[in-house]
């Protein structure tokens, strides 16, 4: 049996802000999360600008301020991903970033990892390999990790 504090963080909703502007790519993620990630509560940004909006509106709100980024890249080209992920260290330095991109180029993932995101995820190909890759975020996220719930 779980002690209290542990089985009220397991039952509680998380936000998580999905910053991807293939909209294709937002029905899998939402599906996966929904059948992997149950206590997930996504927010969807198809813009830098749309999630920093998103992020400045929920900054004093623990409710709805996000627990958890994450990012594509290529929105759509690297350099506004580049952008988008050195704004968000420099204004909410403890915020976890989770990189998603198609590309395995090696000096992509080093180049996220300099610029402060906490994990570099290869985007799956399949449906199952996304379910897959949301039921193994879900465990290290939201049951290994401790996440700061605290405001920016």
């Amino acid at each position: 049996m779980l002690p209290d504090y542990l089985s009220s963080r397991r039952n509680k909703s998380v936000p998580v802000l999905v910053i991807e502007d293939n909209t294709d790519h937002q029905l899998l993620i939402g599906y996966s999360l929904k059948a992997k990630v149950p206590r997930a509560n996504p927010i969807f940004a198809q813009t830098a600008q749309e999630a920093l909006r998103h992020l400045q509106s929920t900054c004093t709100d623990l409710g709805t301020f996000p627990q958890l980024v994450l990012l594509d890249l290529f929105l759509p080209d690297l350099a506004k991903g580049w952008a988008l992920l050195t704004d968000l260290k420099k204004g909410y330095p403890l915020l976890p970033i989770v990189v998603f991109s198609s590309s395995k180029d090696i000096g992509i993932v080093r180049q996220a990892y300099e610029l402060g995101a906490h994990s570099f995820l290869s985007k799956p190909s399949s449906l199952d390999d996304w379910e897959s890759t949301f039921q193994t975020l879900n465990e290290y996220w939201f049951n290994i990790a401790s996440l700061p719930s605290r405001s920016y």
